[in-house]
């Protein structure tokens, strides 16, 4: 199957060899094998080169699912066998600005004994990650993710949005910003296709108004790194000031209805979590009923 995918690929058997480091013959000889197995052709073969038939197209679907799922058990497999038990825990860097690390930090004092693996992805790439096996619980903000329904989710986090506006800038000395204000200025942003439905657009939208986007950026740290650069401005948690960064002034935006707030949601695939990670949500679930204003927008930082 690994074979016939990378030719289905590179519609080339040439190619396909190379990508596999292995010799073309052989290759052309367990494509033929498959074909008599199967009792299908699944290349058209011509001059003009290697197309899949339709019973190709078919197996090719199969094959990628057979193949996603004989990768996930080799994972879930190893991972069992390990000898010191861990969790693999995804985020985008807004989960680190307060939440996460109080979290991390109680969580070890619990169970010293589980080793944490952190990794920093955006939302997108997080969701392919837990379908795939790679990660156990991932911190993702909804605007950017898409595609839950696969898994099960919590809120952990609510906070309300505030303009970030290098602070040199002479707009910067205000109290606070308008949403007309801020669509004359060049805007940093999530690419639209991700952000359109967001609460960033609907807010600009209710106003009459949208922003200027000049930068395109998937992670609220690089848009607060261009803000600092003096690049534009952008709307982040207002999570983000605790960081202090460099030539940033956090504003509250005036005039948007509805007031934009920022989620942060737990995630988890119910049937690749694992005994280990089911506890890990158990004690987030517990982390969160002694840390009500972490669920309060309007609660002081």
């Amino acid at each position: 199957m690994r074979h016939f995918v990378a030719v289905a690929e590179e519609l080339h058997f040439g190619r396909a060899a190379r990508r596999l480091h292995m010799a073309q013959p052989p290759l052309s000889q367990s494509i033929r094998r498959l074909e008599l197995d199967l009792g299908v052709d699944l290349f058209d073969r011509s001059r003009r080169g290697v197309e899949l038939t339709a019973a190709g197209k078919v197996f090719l679907t199969e094959a990628r699912r057979t193949l996603a799922q004989a990768d996930l058990t080799r994972k879930l497999t190893q991972r069992e066998a390990m000898q010191v038990p861990e969790i693999r825990v995804s985020f985008v860097g807004a989960a680190l600005y307060r939440i996460l690390p109080d979290m991390i930090a109680r969580y070890r004092t619990t169970r010293p004994d589980v080793h944490i693996r952190l990794f920093e992805r955006s939302s997108v790439d997080q969701i392919a990650g837990l379908k795939a096996g790679d990660f156990d619980i991932g911190f993702v903000t909804v605007a950017g993710a898409g595609g839950l329904d696969f898994c099960e989710t919590l809120v952990v986090e609510r906070t309300r949005s505030v303009a970030a506006i290098p602070a040199d800038w002479p707009v910067a000395q205000q109290s606070s910003i308008t949403p007309i204000e801020l669509s004359e200025l060049p805007f940093i942003a999530p690419p639209q296709r991700y952000a359109q439905s967001s609460a960033l657009y609907t807010a600009f939208s209710n106003a009459g108004v949208m922003p200027h986007v000049t930068q395109e950026t998937m992670q609220t740290n690089t848009a607060i790194s261009l803000v600092s650069a003096g690049l534009g401005v952008s709307m982040v948690p207002a999570t983000a000031s605790l960081m202090q960064p460099r030539n940033v002034r956090f504003m509250p935006i005036s005039g948007l209805e509805p007031e934009p707030a920022s989620e942060l949601t737990m995630m988890w695939h119910p049937q690749q979590v694992g005994a280990r990670g089911e506890e890990f949500v158990a004690f987030t679930r517990q982390f969160l009923a002694e840390k009500p204003h972490l669920l309060d927008p309007d609660a002081p930082l």
